[in-house]
């Protein structure tokens, strides 16, 4: 027989500290949404209406070396960088594009259905989370969803804002 009783609880989730360890300097008026440091350079993807943009930045001393503002009607988000492109999100406007690493020219530019929140890769494919419990894992290529992950709490009840 089976005793019902008995019941598979979940692990407790861990947490996690952190220790300040330097400090640098960066722009203010940036409203950093996605930030990768990739070969000695901090790439970022700042939001807000008018002062969206993409950026490579000097980390010791926060200097912009390369910019590229997106129009004014496009909220930037999440950005990563696979296979030497970079990949940005937009909030509302359902707008993503591919940038050449070097120079920031846009490769392509994509659509999709919902809200852009944050962006990653595994190395394969992107990861893209849109204020839900749901992450689409998108083909970079065609940035057309290949699954989905759905995210819940211990308690079993979806985790949204992710």
């Amino acid at each position: 027989s089976v005793n019902s009783s008995t019941t598979n609880a979940p692990a407790a989730v861990p947490t996690y500290g952190y220790e300040i360890v330097n400090t640098y300097k960066h722009d203010p008026k940036a409203f950093t949404q996605g930030l990768v440091y990739h070969n000695g350079f901090l790439y970022e993807s700042t939001g807000q209406y008018g002062d969206s943009s993409l950026r490579k930045v000097e980390l010791e001393t926060g200097k912009v070396l390369q910019k590229y503002s997106l129009s004014s009607d496009v909220f930037a988000e999440g950005m990563t960088i696979l296979n030497n492109k970079i990949y940005q999100i937009s909030w509302r406007e359902g707008r993503a594009w591919s940038y050449n690493l070097e120079d920031f020219k846009i490769i392509k530019e994509f659509r999709y259905a919902g809200e852009g929140w944050g962006l990653t890769n595994d190395g394969k494919n992107l990861f893209m989370s849109d204020g839900t419990h749901i992450i689409r894992v998108i083909n970079p290529e065609n940035f057309e969803t290949v699954r989905t992950i759905t995210v819940f709490r211990e308690n079993g009840q979806p985790l949204m804002q992710i």
